[in-house]
């Protein structure tokens, strides 16, 4: 799908800002960086394979070892325009975003980024979603990554470092390998949508399932065509607080983090008048590794699940998400549910994906997949991360939005942070920053309904009585020897 749903309008890449405080890092610069990144770059041989397609699309490709790589095709420097804030860094990032990777070579990029308002600097960083799923992409940054300024050389993982592309096939075995998978691909098809309407069938002779039966996602006025540009924000919520409501509502952090969206859309829309009587409904990434399955690639597949934006109750919101989400996890891990859209389109050669696409009105595609908007959470690592000596503050994912879904909102969990990438179409969703401050809201509606404060009001308190005690100086010694003075 990711290779073949590629069009004009369409990129299969996903991409994360990376914001950098150089404050402790003095010599950190682009040559610095570009050494670094080479040396990280040497060890992952993923990073040096690029696509060997069959001619007309007519079966998948191949990855080949791409004997011409050179470094400066993939990193390169460019640099905000004043005042170098936000708005600024959103504008460059979504520009580079736009534009198709170059199927010739490998298929990712990363820009250093200069000109921040703040002196410090940020990277941004594009693969094409075809080498890996969110869980490869963690492992990814994993090993381009340290979690200390100044970390001793390490080894690189043997399923990283020991992988191997395949030799470029000769044409006759490419058209015979395709002729047998076309040959195969009816056969494969057909127990594909047999397995798919059986547990249908079940599901309308149970009674567990009623309320799924029933769902219906409407159309939104972000669920139409798309354009060719991409729009981007991003912000962050404390970890904590969303373990806070997690752990009071007994529930997971995926939901939490629906929920906390499902707030913020609700809100947005109301505002606009455009808040649809029922229930916005998004597509959940399902993954389908085996335990310690760590490799680079895909095995993924989707699920759709209400937001509850037709509930005004947060807390009944929340429930009502976690009781669908529960539901389908367990249907596709057990295969009750047959196969998802996602599997069947595994099924397809390319032409034929890129065909389909073609032919749906982006109207339909909303209700076909049953989802409005992607919501994506991945899991990082919750020690501090850094690259070449310069302290790494936040990560913002930009992923992929289709035709029918103009918005898509990924979050990425980090030292203590989950920081929110929302992927746009400009043109459907205005004044998106709307939905960033949305999120804050509807963490603070839910976090209300716990009793408890805010991990990040917690910490403010704390660093203005550390500034006041700092400021008063001797004053404050005084003060508290007094005590002792009484007591004694």
């Amino acid at each position: 799908m990711f290779i073949g749903g590629e069009m004009s309008n369409v990129y299969q890449h996903t991409g994360g800002l990376l914001l950098l405080d150089t404050s402790d890092c003095s010599d950190f610069c682009f040559e610095k960086y570009r050494q670094y990144a080479a040396e990280r770059i040497a060890d992952i041989p993923q990073f040096h394979w690029r696509l060997h397609e069959v001619p007309f699309g007519l079966d998948l490709p191949y990855w080949v070892e791409d004997e011409n790589f050179d470094l400066d095709h993939h990193i390169r420097r460019i640099a905000l325009p004043s005042p170098g804030d936000r708005n600024a860094l959103v504008e460059v990032v979504s520009y580079l975003y736009s534009k198709h990777l170059d199927r010739s070579r490998p298929l990712w990029e990363i820009w250093f980024i200069e000109g921040l308002a703040d002196g410090h600097y940020a990277l941004f960083q594009k693969q094409h979603h075809c080498m890996m799923d969110g869980e490869g992409a963690t492992r990814l940054i994993e090993t381009l990554l340290d979690h200390e300024p100044d970390p001793p050389p390490r080894e690189v993982d043997h399923s990283i470092a020991d992988a191997r592309p395949g030799d470029k096939p000769e044409l006759w075995r490419q058209s015979l390998n395709a002729a047998w998978h076309l040959y195969r691909m009816p056969i494969k098809t057909s127990r594909g949508l047999y397995d798919t309407l059986r547990a249908s069938i079940g599901k309308r002779l149970g009674s567990q399932s009623q309320k799924s039966e029933k769902a219906t996602t409407p159309v939104t006025s972000f669920n139409t065509q798309i354009g060719s540009e991409r729009g981007f924000v991003f912000g962050s919520l404390p970890l904590a607080d969303i373990k806070v409501i997690k752990n009071h509502f007994d529930v997971t952090v995926n939901e939490v983090v629906l929920a906390v969206v499902s707030g913020s859309l609700r809100n947005y829309l109301l505002g606009r008048d455009e808040l649809p009587p029922e229930s916005l409904r998004t597509s959940i990434a399902v993954s389908l590794r085996e335990e310690g399955d760590d490799a680079f690639s895909n095995k993924v597949t989707t699920r759709s699940v209400t937001l509850g934006t037709a509930i005004a109750d947060p807390a009944e919101r929340l429930r009502t998400i976690t009781e669908e989400a529960e539901r389908v996890k367990e249907e596709a891990h057990g295969g009750g549910g047959g196969m998802g859209q996602l599997e069947m389109l595994q099924l397809l050669p390319p032409v034929l994906v890129k065909a389909l696409m073609a032919v749906t009105p982006a109207d339909q595609i909303a209700k076909m997949a049953g989802a409005n908007v992607i919501v994506s959470n991945v899991r990082g690592s919750d020690k501090p991360s850094y690259i070449a000596g310069a302290r790494v503050t936040g990560m913002y994912p930009m992923s992929v939005i289709m035709p029918g879904g103009g918005i898509n909102i990924t979050c990425f969990s980090s030292a203590g942070n989950v920081d929110f990438g929302i992927t746009i179409e400009p043109d459907l969703v205005p004044e998106p920053w709307q939905v960033i401050d949305g999120l804050h809201s509807s963490l603070s509606e839910l976090l209300a309904l716990t009793g408890k404060k805010s991990a990040r009001r917690k910490k403010a308190n704390t660093r203005s009585k550390t500034t006041a005690r700092q400021k008063k100086g001797p004053a404050t010694k005084s003060k508290a020897r007094q005590p002792k003075q009484r007591r004694s």
